[in-house]
């Protein structure tokens, strides 16, 4: 499939923004601000159905983000109407995305929602294809507001929805100026996503939108239109389509999403105080979890999430395949998180160049440029122009990612964890977990016991101590930093090749590291200091030159976690004696069709195997993890989340 998208091509008309694609208004030149109230929020009874509900999720569906302007709606009536703790989720796709100047014109024009527009302008994200996920959070309200934002194709989004849906707003532009869209397989499809008594609405009354609805089980309501039209469409789903062929009949049975035992008390215990246990107890104390963090050190990321400086960036194959959108999409996830969480002290999107030192690697390069059209976000450069962006001699072509960042870990993890549903117990040596009944045990050196509902395993290698997770994967890769005294140094962005060096902070270098396969060391070897300076004068000596070779040099050793393809583990965790009896056909035929679902093990989770990229992936499991823990919506592709 297309990995394409084009910006919406806009001209203006007495202050209202029409498609040049589709020569149609975003909104009513009478009122948009009314209009979209009274088509999808007050002709779908939001405040009502949120002050009425018993659940702690509403998802709202919308075919044509725009200017956002639905979600800005409906995020203020949210404030204004729904129940404590509760957690909207408001999924949407675009084909052609608004660029961020004309949004913020076009937003500019209802002073009256500035508060909540400016945050939407703030995290609006760059213009690249696929799932982006924002988050926001008002202080005086418990409840979580998640944007899903989808930019592409509504063939491609659709299947990707993995939870049913309460309410559907058909936006967009009219049918008979984008037929492509309101098709009637869009109506089949969203009658399976739709929960019971869910609802859809729609300015258009055409009599083929109406044909469409009915035939796919909908109720409809003859309702008023806006302004001069006479009639809109309100849709009921009142009529059972059947039920939803088992998840395995169509996918890996290991990859569906258990639904916890309704008896939680929402209280979570997380094994590990690096950056992917702080990031998942941060995605669960944001929706009002107690979390206990049990840490085996003295502080947060002693382990490989204890480096100074850590990369931020993504190393993606020529195309986006699954691996490489999961790996953009924490990208960008961790980049916004960054933003809004930790001070510039700590971090600094300065910018990585990703340099090629072979031939190969140039070729490379340039194939991914062609394919992936991410221009907004990664830049092909040559030496030269590499050269002005370091503020150092290159002598090689590469790719800089504009926003691409160095982070201080310890820092980010602090952040994440300030949350007053969040208590970390330091020195908890975990010996062993268990489960009883309900609820999950985790036995400490000393024989005291911490309880909760559900565990989450983030302890990279020392999670196979587990005798539940013995069975996993994962191997221990040792690596080592260095670091050296510079004050002076001249280095404005990060460089990578096959090794990296960071812009010093404090006056100090860091470059490095070294890796050791299937080690657990954590010596600081003077040798491995040396090969690190080696690899420094190697690769880019326009920054080994400022050294004098005399400065005495330091650093630190730490254990990656690493799996067999190198991506992450990250959510519920199988029963592996049921696995290997149930699914044992599969040694003997890879084409074996499944009959049953996996057995998991309720309440057992894990976010491992991040390897060196954990700063890309780790926040973005977490919120997987968090996601699944409380049946929500997934914040990745499912290709992704399922891969």
């Amino acid at each position: 499939k297309s990995t394409m998208i084009k910006q919406a091509q806009i001209h203006w008309s007495n202050n209202t923004p029409i498609s040049s694609e589709f020569d149609d208004v975003y909104f009513s030149t009478d009122n948009g601000l009314d209009e979209t109230r009274y088509v999808f929020l007050e002709s779908s009874q939001l405040a009502s159905r949120w002050q009425a509900s018993n659940g702690k999720n509403f998802s709202i569906c919308e075919t044509g983000f725009g200017s956002g302007l639905s979600f800005l709606c409906t995020w203020q009536l949210w404030l204004e109407h729904s129940q404590s703790e509760q957690q909207l989720h408001f999924l949407s796709v675009e084909k052609f995305p608004i660029g961020h100047s004309d949004l913020k014109k076009i937003l500019n024009q209802w002073p009256e929602l500035s508060e909540l527009s400016q945050q939407l302008i703030d995290q609006y994200p760059p213009l690249v294809p696929g799932w982006h996920t924002l988050h926001f959070n008002n202080l005086d309200h418990q409840g979580c507001v998640t944007l899903h934002l989808f930019f592409g194709d509504i063939d491609e989004w659709l299947p990707k929805i993995n939870r049913p849906v309460d309410a559907w707003f058909l936006d967009g532009f009219a049918p008979a100026k984008n037929p492509e869209m309101w098709q009637q397989t869009l109506f089949t499809d969203i009658a399976l996503l739709t929960k019971p008594l869910g609802t859809v609405t729609t300015f258009t009354a055409a009599s083929n939108i109406k044909r469409a609805l009915r035939s796919a089980g909908f109720t409809l309501k003859k309702t008023p239109g806006y302004g001069k039209k006479r009639e809109m469409v309100v849709a009921i789903q009142t009529h059972n389509n059947g039920p939803q062929a088992p998840y395995y009949v169509a996918n890996n049975p290991w990859h569906e999403t258990p639904k916890l035992k309704e008896s939680h008390s929402k209280k979570a215990i997380v094994i590990g105080a690096g950056i992917a246990g702080c990031s998942t107890a941060h995605a669960l104390a944001k929706r009002g979890w107690q979390v206990q963090i049990l840490e085996k050190e003295e502080s947060v990321a002693s382990g490989a999430s204890g480096n100074t400086q850590g990369v931020l960036y993504a190393k993606l194959a020529t195309e986006l395949i699954p691996h490489s959108q999961f790996y953009l999409a924490g990208y960008l996830y961790s980049l916004n998180l960054l933003k809004n969480q930790l001070s510039k002290e700590h971090w600094n999107n300065c910018g990585v160049l990703q340099l090629a030192m072979t031939e190969k690697e140039v070729k490379r390069q340039r194939s991914f440029e062609e394919k992936t059209q991410l221009q907004s976000i990664i830049q092909a450069v040559n030496a030269q122009q590499a050269s002005d962006i370091a503020g150092v001699d290159i002598k090689q072509s590469g790719l800089y990612f504009k926003n691409g960042a160095w982070v201080y870990p310890k820092a980010w993890c602090k952040a994440l964890i300030e949350n007053k549903h969040i208590k970390v117990h330091y020195q908890q040596d975990i010996q062993e977990i268990s489960n009883k009944g309900f609820n999950w045990l985790a036995h400490n050196q000393s024989g005291d016991t911490f309880e909760a509902d559900v565990v989450i395993v983030c302890n990279a290698q020392q999670a196979k101590s587990f005798s539940q997770l013995s069975f996993l994967p994962t191997k221990p890769i040792a690596g080592q930093v260095s670091q050296v005294n510079a004050p002076k140094m001249k280095l404005n962005t990060v460089l990578c090749g096959g090794s990296y060096v960071t812009p010093t902070l404090n006056g100090q270098l860091n470059f490095g590291a070294s890796y050791r396969l299937n080690s657990e060391s954590c010596q600081v070897l003077n040798k491995e200091h040396q090969d690190n300076l080696n690899t420094l004068n190697e690769e880019f000596p326009s920054v080994g030159i400022q050294l004098s070779g005399t400065e005495p040099l330091s650093g630190r050793a730490s254990v990656r976690c690493t799996s067999p393809d190198y991506t992450p583990i990250a959510g519920p965790i199988c029963d592996p004696q049921h696995f290997i009896t149930d699914f044992s056909a599969l040694t003997k035929s890879k084409k074996w069709k499944f009959y049953q679902s996996a057995q998991f093990i309720d309440g057992l989770y894990v976010n491992l195997g991040h390897g060196s990229r954990g700063l890309s992936s780790a926040p973005l499991c977490g919120e997987l993890i968090a996601a699944q823990i409380c049946q929500e919506p997934s914040p990745m592709p499912g290709a992704c989340s399922n891969g």
